[in-house]
């Protein structure tokens, strides 16, 4: 990771007093769900009653979502067209069926003689750095390519999850059938930046106007990691039943006896390799569409959509209004779709002649507990370097 700070502040030496550029630093971090809002959540901190655990599960639907995400970017931006940009990305997704929660709260007891099904049960987690080199070929296409260092990954999709409790609860069954990846976790602790793996990425930008307004569509994440030799991958199909323990002498029972049943479990789900794994990064498809009104009030407005292959079920599409009042932007949106819950939005900018300055979220439903299903905030800074003796020769 120091390498890649290195050749980052290498370039950046070199080149910022040289000609008219830019260097921006962006920073967002986010916690979402899509079911327990911040009232409830509230309600049900610490030790949970019967009342609690019900309220809890009523709230929840038949597919449920939970994510985290945090990005850190620094760009430097050259006049000429090309720019260099070093970013850490760390995000973790799930996805969970109310059962599973169900089962978790109130244990197998009120399911005597039901098959519970526990899937589609989905998580992804990644912890990767990007070091990015983009080029603006001309007015209307922008593209990059970038190496990747991967620090951790984690991934399960489970396909089939049956948990049966027998009526007189004589034995417990299940039937398990998932597929997972998961990183060395070696002294994670101590080397949260460690190098797990090594990949590479791509973008594509399009730039163009149209009518009073403009649009662009951006393809990127379109990459991969290659993790090292030291990744587990297991692909398991299992099927168990656990009949209890029979102890006929108090005298002769011991740990040894339960350590045998783990050990029978644990044989069936350790069918697993330790080698290399490509991961594909979520590849990001990005729409923004801008024009500009002719009103005091607002003086334009914007759609975007976004989707991200394999991780959204439907596309998460943005409307937005902007006002200006001299350096000052304020921007109102409201989005639906995507992986974040349905919430108001909220952007200020503020440009000066070599400083600008953003700060933005996309879930302010957190001002309002019982709308409030999550927190996003992000920010960033960018600073204009002009070299005067360049600027009178262009003139």
């Amino acid at each position: 990771m120091m390498k890649y700070f290195s050749i980052f502040f290498l370039v950046f030496s070199l080149s910022v007093y040289s000609q008219e550029s830019s260097l921006k630093i962006n920073s967002d971090i986010g916690l979402y769900n899509s079911s327990i809002n911040a009232q409830l959540l509230s309600q049900s901190y610490g030790f949970l009653d019967a009342n609690e655990k019900n309220n809890i599960i009523k709230a929840l639907k038949e597919k449920n979502k939970i994510a985290f995400e945090s990005n850190n970017t620094l760009v430097y931006q050259d006049r000429k067209g090309w720019g260099l940009s070093l970013s850490n990305n760390l995000g973790a997704y799930a996805n969970y069926p109310k059962a599973l929660a169900e089962i978790t709260l109130l244990g197998n007891e009120p399911f005597k003689g039901q098959t519970l099904k526990l899937n589609p049960l989905n998580l992804m987690a990644y912890h990767y750095s990007q070091i990015d080199f983009s080029y603006q070929w001309s007015k209307k296409i922008k593209t990059s390519i970038g190496l990747l260092l991967g620090h951790q990954l984690a991934t399960l999709d489970v396909n089939r999850a049956d948990f049966f409790t027998e009526e007189n609860a004589a034995y417990i069954n299940y039937n398990l059938d998932f597929e997972s990846h998961f990183s060395d976790t070696t002294d994670l602790r101590d080397k949260l930046f460690k190098n797990n793996g090594f990949g590479a990425a791509f973008a594509i930008n399009y730039t163009d106007s149209i009518e009073k307004g403009s649009y662009r569509i951006t393809l990127s994440d379109i990459g991969f990691i290659n993790w090292n030799q030291r990744t587990t991958n297991a692909l398991v199909e299992s099927q168990y039943q656990f009949e209890g323990i029979n102890v006929n002498d108090f005298i002769a029972f011991n740990d040894s006896l339960i350590k045998h049943e783990l050990n029978k479990a644990q044989d069936e789900l350790r069918k697993s390799s330790v080698e290399s794994y490509i991961w594909r990064l979520p590849t990001r498809l990005n729409i923004n569409f801008n024009r500009s009104l002719q009103s005091s009030i607002v003086q334009s407005y914007s759609l975007y959509l976004e989707h991200r292959l394999g991780l959204y079920d439907l596309p998460k599409i943005t409307a937005e209004v902007h006002k200006v009042v001299k350096k000052h932007t304020f921007s109102l949106g409201y989005h639906i779709g995507g992986f974040e819950p349905n919430s108001f939005q909220f952007n200020y900018q503020f440009m000066s002649k070599n400083t600008h300055f953003q700060i933005y979220s996309r879930q302010i439903n957190s001002i309002i507990p019982a709308y409030n299903y999550g927190l996003q905030l992000g920010f960033g800074i960018k600073r204009v370097f002009s070299n005067t003796k360049q600027k009178y020769r262009d003139k």
